[in-house]
């Protein structure tokens, strides 16, 4: 995991030192552009103070150290588009949301997709199963961006339902922050659930339709085991490659879903992200990135401690 973080900054701080632009140089010809009357010694004096703010100017070997160091202990520097307001204090307002919205709709939709793919299999009845995965295999193809679109303007022109907006709240009690956060994530949780659980279930019942068929399931069948027996055999032994989805896409939610919270108006990491993208704000864009690679390699050490528990062909010494 240490290892992961470490090449995945490396690698960050390469790509940004090969980007086009210069964050610093950016900065200051937009406050040169709002009219400020400088001489030119005032000028070079703000750009090495602006040079300093985002670590550059000195030699590439010590702009790496200095890039690991603050990374590690989590100063981001300044932001470019909030400036001079500090990366991590925009990230740490932003991501309670985002977590809140990509955690719910991933949870519920990994758990009725789950249900739901057993079921279609080992249930008998067998039409409602089927009935159920031509829906999801028409739907699935659809690109994401395109059913976000056309489930907004069904929630907005057919049901008639409002689309809060607003910014985030902030100092506020804890309870009415999880309301606030409720009411401002019920369209893009309903259509994240939609999209999201079609997929878990296509996925499941493929699993689970080639479990039913080894000979360790058979074996049970003949020695007489309950449905009920079965039903946890297959689902066990099926849910490891599932758990692995989930958990690794619970590590990618630090950058947010951009389309969902543009779409839904909705406050959060993927639209920060967008915005650095947009706005060319080199330090905010570096620093999301940096929270999904710590993301990803905390989900991935979870779940190599995590399999013995949940698949019973997994082993260590000594067990």
């Amino acid at each position: 995991m240490v290892l992961t973080i470490w090449l995945g900054l490396t690698l960050v701080f390469i790509v940004s030192r090969l980007m086009p632009f210069n964050p610093a140089d950016i900065l200051l010809s937009r406050m040169l552009a709002l009219g400020t009357t400088m001489r030119p010694e005032e000028i070079e004096a703000m750009r090495r103070t602006i040079y300093s703010l985002f670590g550059l100017g000195e030699p590439i070997y010590i702009q790496y150290l200095k890039f690991l160091y603050h990374y590690l202990i989590g100063d981001m520097g300044p932001s470019f588009s909030y400036f001079p307001t500090r990366v991590s204090e925009i990230i740490a307002t932003a991501l309670p949301y985002t977590i809140f919205l990509l955690l719910l709709s991933s949870v519920v939709s990994w758990i009725i997709g789950n249900i739901v793919g057993v079921l279609a299999v080992l249930s008998k009845r067998e039409k409602l199963g089927k009935a159920i995965e031509y829906v999801a295999l028409a739907v699935q193809p659809i690109p994401f961006a395109v059913f976000s679109l056309a489930y907004l303007i069904f929630y907005v022109l057919i049901l008639r339902l409002p689309i809060p907006t607003g910014g985030i709240l902030q100092g506020k009690p804890f309870w009415y922050m999880i309301k606030d956060m409720f009411q401002r994530s019920l369209p893009p949780l309903t259509a994240l659930i939609i999209w999201n659980w079609m997929g878990n279930f296509l996925s499941m019942k493929n699993l689970a339709v080639k479990m039913k068929n080894e000979d360790f399931i058979e074996y049970a069948k003949l020695r007489g085991a309950p449905q009920r027996a079965i039903v946890q055999y297959v689902t066990r032994n099926a849910i490891v490659p599932q758990f692995t989805y989930l958990l690794l896409g619970l590590g990618m939610m630090f950058t947010g879903n951009a389309l969902v919270e543009y779409l839904f108006s909705y406050p959060g990491i993927g639209i920060l992200f967008f915005t650095s993208i947009v706005n060319a704000d080199y330090n905010l864009m570096l620093g999301i990135t940096y929270m999904s690679i710590v993301g990803v390699a905390i989900a991935a050490f979870l779940l190599d401690l995590i399999y013995p528990l949940i698949d019973p062909r997994i082993r260590y010494p000594g067990q």
